[in-house]
């Protein structure tokens, strides 16, 4: 069943997106768009959700089984990280927030059901409680003045590292706000009491914050070249398959999955990589249409959209290693017909 956010009111038009009825436009997609690259905007994150570990022993137990290191992380501090198969393969990819008395995961809602039940999975003697968060809403503000924005809106104590976060209290309760690199210029996740989230939602907007829908947000997504879960990887992709590094601790521990990650690192490659495209064409391709390098199929797209900066399409797609290298010149076949396309740098940000 699709469950349709609060804050749809006023779109123009809507998408699901992993379960949410959320706005795919709430006026001019290209303004919105351009607010979120180059000033600061608001986007529905109502398909992301949350699971709250507690428990004694929920350090050591997260630090065997999450792909990055959580053991070291203070409270007020976060990471990036994914929670894996036994084969390498990613069952959730999502932020990690370290509370006083509580670790939070936080990614988009399929992962997190799917994380809860291989993590229950796990639990034997261990004092470990995990509990879903159906109390709060999450909403991100994106862009170079993303700062800014939520000074604005009167929190100017935000945070400047990399997933690190702090708590806000305001009228309707307390507000979670972690800084997140990307996409684009990155911003900040806010995690808002839900009884709370319109008010504020409708505060910022009278402020002149812009709200951007979910087109514009996908387009700079793709464009920075950040995966999404269950579009670009899921329960079917080896976590170095996608530009997930950041996600990985090459040195603490043993953690699930870690054996085929330290194999495929020592090999030196995996057989196929997700990479950034352009495409020369008046229409983005479609999920699913297949890559070629002359008459050779050499892997298929995973998600695209209109790029309004470059005036063209971007994707992201997996192809075959001997073909990720940057200006690689390859075609897609699409409805539209046999589209040229060419392999991105990964981008570094803005």
């Amino acid at each position: 069943m699709v469950r349709s956010s609060a804050l749809c009111a006023g779109a123009g038009a809507s998408v699901d997106v992993d379960g949410w009825s959320v706005a795919s436009a709430y006026d001019d997609p290209a303004r919105e768009y351009a607010a979120l690259r180059d000033g600061a905007a608001l986007v529905d994150l109502a398909f992301r959700a949350r699971l709250r570990v507690t428990g004694e022993d929920r350090v050591a137990f997260l630090q065997g089984m999450l792909s990055n290191d959580v053991q070291h992380l203070a409270p007020g501090d976060g990471c990036h990280s994914l929670l894996l198969t036994e084969q390498g393969k990613i069952v959730a990819d999502g932020v990690v927030l370290a509370l006083a008395d509580a670790i939070v995961l936080d990614a988009r809602g399929s992962g997190i059901a799917r994380a809860a039940d291989a993590l229950a999975r796990y639990i034997v003697a261990d004092d470990v409680d995990l509990t879903h968060d159906d109390t709060t809403h999450a909403v991100g503000i994106f862009g170079p003045r993303a700062a800014d924005a939520l000074a604005s809106l009167g929190i100017e104590r935000t945070p400047d590292r990399p997933y690190a976060h702090v708590a806000v209290e305001r009228d309707g309760g307390t507000l979670r706000v972690a800084r997140i690199p990307q996409p684009g210029t990155g911003g900040f996740l806010c995690i808002v009491p839900e009884e709370a989230v319109e008010p504020w939602w409708r505060a910022a907007r009278e402020r002149g914050l812009v709200a951007a829908g979910f087109a514009a947000f996908d387009t700079l997504r793709i464009e920075s070249g950040v995966p999404a879960y269950g579009v670009d990887v899921g329960p079917d992709t080896i976590a170095l398959e996608a530009p997930l590094e950041d996600a990985i601790s090459f040195r603490k521990g043993c953690y699930l999955g870690q054996e085929v990650i330290e194999r495929v690192s020592a090999r030196g490659h995996v057989n196929r990589k997700l990479v950034p495209l352009t495409i020369d064409a008046e229409a983005p391709p479609s999920a699913g249409d297949v890559v070629f390098a002359g008459d050779k199929e050499i892997g298929r797209i995973t998600s695209a959209a209109w790029s309004w900066r470059l005036a063209k399409p971007v994707a992201l797609g997996y192809v075959r290693r001997e073909h990720v290298a940057p200006g690689t010149r390859v075609e897609v076949h699409a409805a539209a017909g046999v589209l040229a396309a060419t392999v991105q740098p990964a981008p570094t940000g803005g």
